[in-house]
């Protein structure tokens, strides 16, 4: 009798010291998939941010190359008077111009003149369109990437929920995972906001661009073609920028009015940059 008690004893404190390892290997193991969590996080921000600074830069680049032609375009002799916002461009003012190399003629005599640029903005265009492809693509893989990571942070909660229930987590280690588990998932919801965000305003400055350039494609190869209309052409100008148009050559209007857009667009192209370093360098980033 005190033979099975013995062993009745010895097979309890066993299962209770398999429960035990078993538990420390779970928290071992949902301690590793912590430490990964975290370092993905790392990873993915480093790479948000260098991505999103590239793209940046590289419509910064192509708004600073628009509005040095148009501001060429206004500066010509027959140009109108009315002032336009001097370049916000200072970060390239030392730099080598973005026209360097190319033989436009802004104030033109023949429809010959118009050539260069319109070939200038045609390849401005297809970039444009490049871009937009590649933006697109971005967004779509950050937001299935961030549905599976939802996903996983979900059934986390679950388990974490039923080994309360269960009496595999005591009330200490309950709260401090899902603390934990809570605070991963908010760094997360924060990357992606930020990464949508910055989406929508390249994507919506990125398309304004291709519309400015879009009109004066059309102008300049009407004008190329012979069959420029004068009156058609101002009234699309207006609708384009929604006021009414001076009584100026029509292209140089299209210039003017493609200068002012630069103007805004760059700022507030700056601004999501100045706020993209700022999301990183500051509580945005994951410590």
């Amino acid at each position: 009798m005190q033979f099975r008690l013995v062993i009745a004893v010895l097979t309890l404190v066993s299962c209770n010291a398999l429960t035990r390892r078993s538990d420390e290997k779970d928290h071992s193991l949902d301690s590793l998939n912590a430490v990964a969590d975290r370092n993905a996080l790392l990873e993915a921000e480093a790479e948000e941010r260098s991505f999103l600074t590239a793209a940046l830069a590289a419509q910064e680049a192509e708004l600073v190359k628009l509005q040095e032609v148009a501001e060429q375009g206004l500066a010509s002799p027959n140009a109108s008077s009315k002032n336009v916002p001097a370049s916000n461009a200072t970060a390239h003012e030392h730099h080598k111009s973005p026209l360097a190399g190319l033989k436009l003629n802004l104030n033109p005599k023949s429809t010959a003149d118009l050539i260069p640029a319109l070939a200038m903005l045609k390849g401005m265009y297809e970039d444009g369109k490049e871009r937009i492809g590649k933006l697109n693509a971005r967004e779509k893989m950050l937001k299935d990437k961030f549905a599976e990571k939802e996903t996983t942070h979900q059934a986390r909660i679950v388990k974490i929920e039923a080994d309360k229930k269960s009496g595999r987590l005591n009330d200490e280690f309950y709260t401090n995972e899902t603390r934990d588990e809570t605070r991963m998932w908010k760094y997360w919801e924060g990357c992606r906001t930020r990464q949508h965000k910055q989406f929508h305003t390249s994507l919506k400055i990125q398309h304004a661009t291709m519309t400015k350039v879009k009109t004066m494609i059309d102008m300049y190869e009407k004008t190329i073609s012979g069959k420029a209309d004068q009156n058609v052409i101002k009234k699309e100008l207006t609708q384009a920028s929604g006021g009414g148009m001076p009584e100026i050559v029509f292209i140089q209007t299209a210039w003017r009015e493609t200068a002012l857009y630069c103007h805004d667009a760059l700022t507030e192209l700056r601004d999501a940059r100045k706020e993209l370093l700022r999301a990183h360098d500051g509580d945005g980033t994951f410590a």
